[in-house]
């Protein structure tokens, strides 16, 4: 069974000498001797709806010994995730409790998505967050496998129902209350995926059992991962009734219409739940429903200003950036490049043009060709266009090798390395990978066309001669001459 921690150890080594937590403060004091000299982030989920990342601390691993340390303030617990040079790990974090951890290298090449490792951990208490949870999981892991044979005749949910009996029990004098929803969500999903929600009278009954008694744990993942799988029905799927005032609702731009109009559904009888399954709801319908958009996203700004629960105003808020990244008309996430030098580059440099903007690497073919092809097309258009290309080489000495055998290659050409937030911001997951920014630093196109031939024998060439020929349009007789 996948575990949210995935396979934690705990490694015992003696280290003296660290400080004590201040109140509401953690610290994690680690070693990452694989990762000397590099960036440590410890970031946390700031909602479990888009799962967008918020950088809480931010430290170096210290050449001299390499241990790093990272002060968090937080007045709950929360899950956390440790960043060292596109490696990750995951832990749960509680007030005024220090950590010592140790951050090994992934096993596995190096890609553009983060690899995933495993901390070891000194010393952990057993009523810790952490040990709590790896305990529960093999505990859990342990129990089916011994039940193997009967649960693959169709027995699950009844050995299922007898775990929670023991776990009731197990967990009675446990005072964590972000471990106890975390168990009890754990076991609803499971009652949920074998279980199914399809039948009314089940869904009544999980709801009354996991969702009606309880607030909302904005907080707790595994409460989260629960809701979201549970509140799957889209908008297209109610019945007519529903449907038709739903749609009416967007339609009409409004949130006050659409929360009436979902709570026909009784299963949404709690207003803030409601508002937030409505967020995620609209989130999933953007894509569908292509000629709502706008709607949608006037829906979610509303909800984002005027929800009177600040944790769904953010919700909003962080769905309508993830739908409008990137799109065509939204504003390009920054750039800040060279920044230590006099004349910094952003999209206020091109003021006025238009930029083609490429990632590339010294040692993918493609990518090679189309700079070449770039720095033959760009003479022709270098009125109207602005050229951009950022390599992500992780060596800068093979890059600046290139740069040096391609004197020819004028525009601008930066180093930015594997790992880069920008590669991040443009969800860049391979290379070469091209976009398009207009006059005031606005997406035009994302992905943008490459300057080579795609299987349709498109090139970002047939872009550059339409914007050509729309700012410097031809002169045509007029009538009579």
């Amino acid at each position: 069974m996948k575990k949210i921690l995935g396979y934690i150890i705990v490694f015992l080594f003696s280290i003296t000498g660290f400080s004590q937590s201040d109140s509401g403060q953690v610290v994690i004091e680690g070693y990452a001797p694989a990762f000397i000299g590099k960036m440590v982030e410890f970031n946390a989920y700031q909602d479990y709806v888009t799962r967008t990342r918020v950088n809480l601390a931010t430290a170096m691993v210290r050449p001299s010994d390499s241990s790093f340390t990272l002060k968090i303030q937080t007045a709950s617990t929360i899950e956390g995730i440790i960043e060292i040079d596109q490696t990750e790990a995951s832990l749960y974090i509680a007030p005024n409790t220090d950590y010592t951890v140790y951050f090994p290298e992934a096993n596995g090449p190096k890609t553009y998505q983060n690899a995933e490792t495993n901390l070891y951990f000194s010393d952990l208490d057993t009523l810790d967050i952490n040990y709590l949870v790896l305990q529960y999981h093999q505990w859990l892991d342990t129990y089916i496998a011994y039940h193997e044979r009967e649960i693959a005749r169709g027995g699950f949910l009844a050995y299922l129902d007898t775990f929670k009996l023991y776990a009731a029990d197990a967990y009675k004098e446990i005072n964590d209350p972000y471990f106890i929803t975390y168990v009890r969500y754990d076991l609803g999903e499971l009652e949920q995926t074998f279980g199914g929600n399809a039948q009314s009278e089940k869904r009544l009954k999980t709801y009354l059992e996991y969702i009606e008694p309880f607030p909302v744990y904005h907080e707790n993942d595994r409460y989260m991962k629960f809701l979201l799988a549970f509140y799957d029905k889209e908008f297209r799927e109610y019945l007519p009734v529903t449907e038709e005032a739903i749609m009416k609702a967007i339609n009409r731009s409004s949130p006050t219409l659409l929360m009436k109009a979902l709570r026909n559904d009784i299963l949404l009888a709690k207003p803030e739940l409601r508002e937030l399954v409505m967020i995620d709801k609209l989130g999933k319908a953007f894509y569908r429903e292509i000629d709502f958009q706008p709607n949608i996203l006037a829906i979610l700004d509303s909800v984002a200003v005027n929800s009177q629960s600040l944790v769904n105003a953010n919700v909003a808020k962080n769905v309508k950036d993830y739908l409008t990244n990137l799109e065509a008309g939204y504003p390009a996430p920054h750039i800040n490049l060279n920044p230590d030098s006099e004349t910094p580059i952003k999209w206020s440099t091109f003021k006025g043009k238009f930029v083609y903007f490429n990632f590339f690497t010294t040692w993918n073919k493609q990518a090679i060709r189309d700079m070449e092809i770039i720095h033959e097309m760009r003479s022709d258009y270098d009125e109207d266009i602005s050229f951009l290309s950022v390599c992500t080489d992780e060596d800068s000495a093979q890059f600046n090798q290139y740069i040096k055998a391609h004197p020819e290659y004028d525009w601008d050409i930066v180093h930015i390395g594997e790992g880069h937030e920008l590669a991040e911001a443009y969800k860049v997951t391979s290379v070469p990978a091209y976009f398009m920014i207009d006059q005031d630093g606005f997406i035009f196109s994302a992905p943008a066309l490459a300057p080579s031939p795609n299987a349709k024998y498109q090139t970002i060439k047939d872009v550059f001669d339409k914007i050509q020929y729309a700012l410097h349009p031809p002169d045509r007789p007029r009538v009579g001459e």
